[in-house]
């Protein structure tokens, strides 16, 4: 335990703290703080999650064809108000647009028309115009269920929207707005956790290489064993990385105000995505985070590989370069983003995760046989 210590604390050294920090602070401000700060991003987003929320709140986790009815029916009342505001409006009631009808087909080729409309919504920003679209947008959602077959499926996808449909679970008010939202997020805080690990695991061996520390160690059976403990020592300080960089981004993430939308199924008329599984947000949040975890631990043996071949740090960035691209591409994409997404297999992912590791356990363990029996 004290060998364990002694080297997890000689990993995070004073420069390599800095460097992780200065790459986080990067990430976060190139990538992460505008999800943050621009969520929902402008309008009508903001028009449909203010809706959204107002559902929630007046017909709990599901909307049936009642609540619907009353959904429509407060639709309705925001159109009247908006035939009020026309008419208090004299440039309006001048140019024959007094009702919120006239003002929908307005000729928006006509350049005063344009300009007046152009007014109302873009530079008074009036709430009502905004709030009804939104609520138009939910509306043909939820009367055009049939959006589920907009592409060719397998017999096996046909079915699983069939069962979708007969189990009410695309009455879920739950907006694809949230569930993009949190992807990209994820997505950029993933590749800034690999980042950090690929940059705390290069100098797991090369260290001691530079400074001839194996001659010495290599002599006996114990200095021998300490190559299968830098592999624990990588892997613990991965872990501690992966944990505090998960828990700041969700200490980030409740400013998005979503914890409503937690207990909600992900398989939503209101969400373009539609998962294999019956699995409500939280869950796929945690599914995400597992998935994270398990790539960490794969990206761990593959760098304490490159680590341990690598003569010198140009040849390591070279080598985590491909590495990097393969990781940040299709790895985040695939096993990070959009998980059980009924337009893959529903085995891709737990294969492609068991496949993943143990190959990287495989390539570990043929270096750590060879370490065992290396002449110096």
């Amino acid at each position: 335990m004290r060998i364990l210590f002694n080297e997890v604390r000689k990993l995070f050294s004073v420069k390599i703290i800095f460097l992780l920090l200065l790459v986080s602070f990067f990430v976060y401000q190139q990538f992460i703080m505008f999800e943050f700060k621009h969520f929902p991003n402008g309008r009508p987003l903001l028009d449909d999650f203010r809706a959204t929320q107002k559902m929630l709140v007046d017909y709990g986790e599901s909307m049936d064809s009642e609540e619907f009815q009353d959904f429509k029916e407060i639709k309705e009342q925001r159109i009247a108000e908006a035939t009020e505001y026309l008419k208090s409006q004299k440039e309006m009631v001048a140019a024959g647009i007094d009702t919120y009808e006239e003002f929908s087909n307005m000729d928006l080729e006509n350049e005063k028309l344009a300009a007046l409309h152009s007014k109302i919504i873009f530079e008074d920003y009036v709430d009502v115009f905004w709030e009804i679209q939104a609520r138009d947008g939910i509306i043909d959602r939820y009367e055009h269920p049939e959006r589920f077959n907009e592409h060719e499926l397998t017999q096996e996808q046909n079915a699983r929207m069939d069962e979708l449909v007969e189990s009410g679970a695309t009455e879920a008010i739950f907006t694809d707005m949230v569930f993009e939202n949190y992807n990209v997020l994820m997505k950029y805080v993933a590749i800034l956790i690999f980042l950090n690990i690929i940059i705390i695991l290069m100098p797991l061996y090369i260290r001691d290489k530079r400074n001839h520390v194996q001659l010495l160690q290599y002599t006996s059976k114990t200095g021998r064993s300490l190559f299968s403990h830098k592999l624990l020592t990588g892997l613990t300080a991965s872990l501690i990385i992966i944990t505090a960089q998960l828990a700041f981004f969700f200490f980030m993430y409740r400013g998005n105000d979503t914890s409503m939308f937690f207990p909600l199924s992900i398989n939503s008329i209101f969400n373009f995505f539609v998962s294999w599984y019956d699995l409500t947000f939280f869950q796929y949040i945690i599914l995400t985070v597992l998935c994270v975890y398990l790539l960490g631990i794969a990206l761990v043996l593959v760098g304490a590989w490159i680590s341990s071949i690598a003569p010198n740090y140009m040849t390591s960035v070279g080598l985590h370069v491909p590495l990097a691209f393969l990781l940040f591409g299709t790895g985040t994409t695939y096993l990070v983003q959009n998980l059980t997404s009924m337009y893959l297999n529903p085995y891709f992912v737990p294969i492609s995760f068991v496949t993943i590791l143990i190959l990287t356990s495989l390539l570990f363990l043929w270096r750590y046989r060879r370490e065992k029996v290396k002449n110096i």
